[in-house]
């Protein structure tokens, strides 16, 4: 008996079929949790014994950045869209010595050793434009070292 062709109504549409799993995974995979706190083991260990027992403990320095005088936010005239502090004071304190402009900063920066972490702490109202040059004066220091 010879085979007949099958008819177009009879095919088998697979389309639907993958659209659903799609949807099944794209759903799986936006609710899937990670585990954040996998590997961290909280613990208090002694500090009198084990490895680190003999360990030194490391000064580093920390520099404070305080807003002396908040200044006022205006236009800029280089370019109007952009705003820019005209007045704004800023104070350093490293350690515990104060200072007044960046400059003494940089001097009490460099007549340090290479390798003294230094830290640099920005408190209230102090802007990503104030911490930047005492990163530098940082970098600069260290090199120069």
């Amino acid at each position: 008996m010879p085979r007949r062709a099958p008819d177009p109504e009879e095919r088998l549409e697979m389309t639907p079929m993958i659209d659903v799993t799609f949807l099944l995974l794209i759903f799986f995979i936006v609710t899937l949790n990670f585990r954040t706190l996998e590997g961290r083991l909280d613990a208090t260990l002694p500090k009198d014994h084990g490895p680190g027992a003999g360990a030194e403990v490391v000064e580093k320095l920390d520099i404070v950045l305080r807003v002396q005088q908040p200044g006022s936010l205006d236009p800029d005239p280089a370019a109007p869209h952009l705003r820019r502090y005209t007045g704004r004071r800023i104070g350093y304190q490293a350690g515990a010595r104060t200072y007044e402009s960046l400059g003494q900063l940089a001097a009490c920066l460099e007549s340090l050793s290479a390798d003294l972490p230094v830290t640099r702490v920005a408190r209230e109202r102090v802007v990503f434009v104030d911490v930047v040059p005492v990163r530098f004066l940082a970098v600069a220091a260290c090199r120069a070292s």
